[in-house]
Parts: structure tokens; sequence; C-alpha cells
């Protein structure tokens, strides 16, 4: 059975904790642990965390400054124990039993290779009831993502290989998490798989930092201003901080 370390951040996610976390030990076939960074939480978030942990050896805890949700997921890299796959989890969705092993299968026969699983997403209302599916679009290579980033942080399972790369720089640099993993594993020639099957609840409600809520128009607009106008510069320091990540992976391994 395959050991797996899901990380979570958390920031004020009392109304919806619980019910995620239940979703995350719900999963089968997999040896799994918890790991959450609290990131500043003022509710009852912490106290809902402990009476978990209480009950549940698999699951722990750090609190830590409030970092923003990118710098939270990156420390939470960072503080990571030893495992054979990692996965993102946010504070509020909730995830089917099937979820880790289904992105696990999907990895098979790339343990020996930096590997990275994307999936679709099935975005619902606070309440469950589905809003919309939707899989993942976009220009999958490394050029594409740095003018979109197409993937979606909890949907993420990445190996052992791209982790203990991840593990060997910290970027200055961050728009976020999701994004920087992907790009990197772009970068260092690793593989990236497409799902276009979902397995998780993606809530959409008043308290999201990200979420599905604008419309296309919207989200063509803002996908025109990164691409070709306000974000210029940041495109070019996200491509500064690959550059440097790349070199620090090559310069370790080879000593």
């Amino acid at each position: 059975m395959k050991k797996v370390q899901v990380l979570m951040s958390t920031c004020n996610g009392e109304r919806y904790i619980k019910e995620q976390i239940e979703s995350i030990l719900n999963q089968e076939g997999v040896d799994l642990t918890l790991l959450i960074r609290d990131d500043g939480s003022t509710d009852g978030t912490l106290k809902i965390i402990e009476e978990i942990i209480n009950k549940n050896s698999n699951v722990n805890m750090y609190r830590g400054e409030n970092l923003g949700p990118a710098k939270s997921f990156m420390d939470l890299i960072k503080n990571s124990n030893e495992a054979d796959y990692y996965a993102f989890a946010d504070q509020d969705d909730v995830w089917d039993n099937k979820k880790i092993i289904s992105a696990i299968n999907k990895m098979q026969g790339k343990e020996d290779e930096p590997t990275l699983y994307i999936s679709a997403l099935q975005i619902v209302d606070e309440n469950l009831n589905e809003i919309e599916f939707r899989k993942v679009e976009g220009n999958f290579c490394l050029e594409g993502e740095m003018v979109k980033n197409f993937a979606t942080g909890c949907t993420q399972v990445f190996n052992k290989e791209l982790c203990n790369m991840l593990r060997k720089y910290e970027p200055t640099f961050i728009v976020m998490h999701d994004s920087w993993v992907t790009r990197l594993c772009y970068a260092v020639g690793g593989n990236v798989i497409i799902d276009d099957n979902s397995y998780i609840k993606y809530r959409q409600h008043n308290n999201n930092l990200i979420g599905y809520k604008e419309s296309n128009i919207k989200r063509i607009k803002k996908q025109y201003k990164i691409a070709f106008k306000k974000k210029i510069r940041i495109r070019a320091n996200i491509a500064t901080e690959i550059k440097k990540r790349i070199s620090t992976i090559y310069n370790k391994t080879s000593k």
C-alpha cells in the first residue's frame, strides 16, 4: 500500500473543515497521513482540528504566521514527511473516497521520474449542489503554462521524485503554489498527467480566496492582461525563478 501525505493549509475554515478532513481520512487503498499548517486562524478552526487529531494518529498540525496560501503550501512541502506521493488539499472541499488511489493508478510506472497528476473539477455550491463540471484546459507544456495556469492545486498529486526537487529550492517570488509545481515539473522534463475525470467537489462560497464565480468574458480579459499587458514582469520573474531552481537542482545532483 502506497504512503501518501496530504498537505492542507487552513485559515478561518471552521464552517467546512471537519467535513473536508473526514473525506480525506476516508480515502481507500492508501496509507495516508494528513499534515496541516494553520495560516493564522482566529475562529474555531484550531479547536476543530485539535479534536480530530485527538481521535486520529495520522493527522498532525503546526501553526505559523499568516503567509497566504502560496507560501503556506510551500512551507508544507518543506516540512512534509517521507512518502511515495503527496497531495494538496483545500479546507472547504469534499473528496471522493477514491480520489488519491485514482491519481496513483494514473501515475504507475513513473516512480523514478518527476510526475504530477491534475484532474477535472466538479464545481459545487456551498450545499454541494453541482454548478459546473470543468475539464482541465490549456496548452499542456511549459510555454502554455507560463501564459495561463491550468492547474488547480486541490486536484494535484505528485510523486516523491518531484517533491524532493521542490524541497531543494524555495522560490523568493511565487504567485501560487499550484502553478509553481506545474511549471517546475515541465521545466525539469517531468510528466504531467491530465485526468478528464473528477474526484472532488470543489466548493464555492462567499469566503473562497479563489474561485470560478467570474464570467467567461471576465476570465478571458484577465488572461489577456496576464499574457500581454500588466503582468509581463510577473512572467519574467517566474521564468527567473525557474532558471534558478533548475540550476540548484542540477548543481546539487552533480556534487
